[in-house]
């Protein structure tokens, strides 16, 4: 009796970068699901090619949702980096808050 094929490489990276895509928002989560859809998708498409797999639309959906998911994440972490604050100041964590600690009052 031939083995079932083994296609769980092949989903668990179409799942983990379909998560990576959805939740970019969340931009390290992002990162790391697409990282690991990718690499997943790799080897689920090298044991397609070996025959041990019958999935290979999955894997290469993988990859390609992993991808998206690393360069959404990428993005947002780079829009929240560079975009302005409402005060015209770059948001890079220079300490200020935007809200003036000194109160100046004129004297009649």
């Amino acid at each position: 009796m031939p083995m079932a094929p083994s296609n769980g490489m092949g989903t668990a990276a179409l799942v983990l970068g379909i998560l990576a895509a959805v939740v970019f928002c969340l931009w390290p989560l992002a990162i790391v699901l697409g990282i690991l859809g990718v690499i997943f998708g790799a080897i689920g498409r090298r044991k397609v090619r070996r025959g041990e797999a019958t999935n290979p639309g999955q894997a290469l959906a993988g990859i390609i949702c992993g991808a998206v998911g690393i360069a959404l994440g990428i993005a947002m972490l780079v829009i929240l980096i560079v975009v302005p604050d409402d005060t015209g100041n770059s948001n890079t964590g220079g300490g200020g808050d935007g809200f003036s600690t000194s109160l100046v009052t004129e004297r009649l």
